[in-house]
């Protein structure tokens, strides 16, 4: 429906909504095109921060003491069971002084999409590194390997491909994130597609529905390329996943 309703116009059938999406109406401060590019560069960067810190946090909670590893996997789950609107408004109380002032950074976007993608990171993880034949790391010890390469040379290679997992779920999940962004001051290098469908969604007018129509299709497009990589990386991932 999303896809005949975006190529639906007065004379027929067009591309003409999807070459609008380069246009910047009165409704925007950007474009809708401009908008999504900014979504793709958050999620990129939202991607890479939610591996790092999710695959440091499942190292810690993999093989760090039991308390720790505990309060910090509870701790690091807790996104999944608040609202993304809590998020967003937790980090704009929060973040607003010095040293930590993000409200006027273009880091504050990634930032609150990392927090939700950590979460899937680890949940693809933890299993998967709780898997490792503990054997493997002692015959790697034995040969005189350090604990750092042991992780190296034992653990990435067989949780890599869990790694880029959890990666493709916090791509997925950034790019169309819309309560916490919703929350965050709006300036309009911090546009994204989802607030820029909302907006024209919000608005009377058959050229801003058709124009949010294209703009649905092309996000929805880019969610199941993404869903599809996740698939064929996946394979028999170890853990059960």
């Amino acid at each position: 429906v999303l896809l005949e309703r975006s190529l639906s116009t007065h004379g027929g059938y067009s591309f003409r909504n999807y070459s609008a999406l380069a246009d910047r109406v009165d409704l925007l401060p950007v474009s809708s095109l401009v908008a999504l590019s900014n979504s793709l560069l958050f999620a990129a960067l939202a991607t890479g921060m939610a591996v790092v810190v999710g695959g440091l946090a499942s190292v810690v909670v993999v093989h760090g003491r039991h308390w720790t590893s505990r309060l910090l996997d509870l701790g690091m789950t807790l996104p999944l069971g608040a609202s993304a609107v809590t998020l967003g408004f937790g980090m704009l109380i929060a973040l607003d002084e010095p040293p930590l002032d993000l409200r006027s950074s273009r880091w504050l976007v990634p930032v609150a999409h990392a927090l939700v993608g950590v979460p899937f990171v680890m949940r693809i993880l933890v299993p998967t590194l709780r898997s490792v034949d503990a054997r493997l790391r002692e015959a790697a010890a034995v040969l005189g390997a350090s604990p750092t390469r042991v992780r190296m040379e034992v653990d990435l290679p067989i949780a890599w491909r869990g790694l880029l997992v959890g990666a493709g779920f916090a791509f997925a999940v950034s790019i169309g994130e819309f309560g916490a962004t919703s929350f965050l001051p709006r300036s309009p290098d911090r546009l994204t597609a989802p607030l820029a469908l909302f907006r024209l969604l919000g608005t009377p007018g058959e050229a801003l529905r058709g124009q949010a129509m294209a703009l649905a299709v092309v996000l929805m497009g880019i969610t199941a390329c993404a869903v599809l990589a996740i698939e064929r990386v996946r394979g028999p991932i170890r853990g059960g996943l």
